[in-house]
């Protein structure tokens, strides 16, 4: 019996020893899980490059990776960036760090101009934030409104994100402008002064430079460079003015200005009339350009850029167009007809709307990519068929304003500067 008793104080005791162990290994892990979840503390953010691990950051793009360093981080459950949350990965956690990726569907002033531009970082302690702002996507230029310009003018272009502009880049060595820009709200047009030493040989394209990165250069992005003039109503060549150049509106309508629109440099094609309904032709809003005598009217020199087996893909037409109506211009269009060498009309129509935002009188450049001229299945091929002309050996190339409504409609519109540019290489 005596036995037994000694075994089962023995027990007591083993039992009494265990309770107290796990109460101390209870108090230990308290100990360590409050030393974990103490409130957090961020004391910089960088990205995730070695070589920066001395940087801090105070902005960052879309899609960039983000290093957020400071103390009590690793119970971190959420990383909101303007109150969107972020997504935390466990494996990327640690007291002293978090690493999360700033994906594109984070708010910027892109989509709301009231973000509040913080970072919140919340763990089982608590949570923190710091001031970080989100930058949207690199700007993109769509357009460039009126091409046509030289120093001294006021160069609009249409595009997204221009927002925090640093410099806008021109053609020639150490052009740009840093300054005097302005943006809409919207980031989607941006209005700067061109400045002197633009060279126009040296490519042709300008770009925008953003705290988030650089815009691209295209054809959309290009001015004018001084090649490929095939009307500007001023300069006689195989077009002479104001009477020996084809057909459509009178010489008379070849002018320096008229009603509410003034010329960009000199003469313009004219067009003061009520647009008639439903197609409804006349002369008068027609200005067809054409070498009765078979005289080349298209641009052959430099011979790099107008090289005839060069695709027809690579060139654009253009023009510039003014307006100046109260009336809407939905439903006008502005076509480009062309008689090829097999008697074909080739055609392609384009919505005034595309490109004409203000009906005031104001200049805007009209682009369209000269593959877009066809009928039925057919179409140029190489700028060289182009250069062919019609059946009858005359080049042309007509310029229609076609009212596609139901009403007339009151409009006076200028055309000048016809062109063909080698847009792509």
């Amino acid at each position: 019996m005596n036995n037994i008793k000694t075994i089962i104080n023995q027990w007591g005791q083993y039992w009494s020893l265990l309770v107290m162990l796990g109460m101390v290994l209870c108090f230990s892990c308290t100990d360590d899980e409050d030393a974990v979840t103490g409130m957090p503390m961020i004391e910089r953010i960088r990205n995730t490059d070695p070589s920066t691990a001395d940087s801090s950051f105070v902005n960052a793009t879309l899609g960039s990776t983000l290093a957020i360093l400071g103390q009590n981080l690793g119970t971190t459950q959420e990383v909101y960036l303007n109150d969107y949350p972020l997504g935390v990965n466990p494996a990327y956690v640690t007291n002293s760090n978090v690493i999360v990726t700033v994906n594109d569907s984070v708010p910027t002033v892109a989509t709301d101009p009231n973000v509040p531009n913080t970072l919140r970082l919340v763990t089982k302690g608590g949570e923190t934030s710091i001031q970080f702002q989100t930058l949207p996507p690199a700007p993109q230029i769509l357009r460039v409104s009126n091409q046509y310009v030289k120093p001294g003018d006021e160069l609009t272009l249409v595009g997204r994100y221009f927002y925090f502009v640093d410099t806008v880049y021109f053609p020639g060595e150490d052009v740009f402008v840093t300054e005097g820009f302005s943006t809409n709200s919207t980031g989607t047009t941006l209005k700067v002064t061109v400045p002197d030493g633009v060279d126009y040989s040296d490519g042709s394209s300008v770009s925008v430079v953003t705290q988030s990165g650089g815009s691209a250069v295209n054809r959309n992005t290009q001015i004018y460079d001084g090649n490929g003039m095939v009307a500007d109503f001023d300069t006689n060549g195989a077009l002479e003015w104001p009477w020996n150049w084809g057909w459509g509106i009178s010489g008379n309508m070849i002018v320096p200005s008229i009603n509410g629109v003034m010329g960009i440099e000199g003469n313009f094609g004219a067009i003061d009339q009520e647009l008639p309904a439903n197609w409804g032709w006349n002369n008068d809003k027609v200005i067809n350009f054409a070498n009765w005598g078979g005289e080349q009217i298209f641009p052959t020199s430099p011979e790099d850029k107008y090289n005839p087996s060069a695709p027809i893909g690579n060139f654009d037409i253009r023009l510039e167009m003014a307006v100046n109506t109260t009336a809407s211009l939905d439903g006008i269009n502005m076509d480009l007809w062309y008689p090829d060498s097999q008697g074909n009309e080739l055609q392609v129509s384009v919505p005034l709307v595309n490109f004409i935002t203000t009906t005031d009188g104001t200049w805007y450049t009209i682009s369209v990519n000269a593959s877009q001229l066809t009928s039925g299945n057919i179409r140029l091929g190489t700028y060289g068929d182009m250069l062919a002309g019609g059946a009858d050996g005359v080049k042309q190339l007509r310029v229609v304003i076609q009212n596609t409504t139901g009403s007339d409609v009151p409009v006076v519109i200028g055309v000048d500067n016809v062109r063909i540019v080698r847009a792509a290489q």
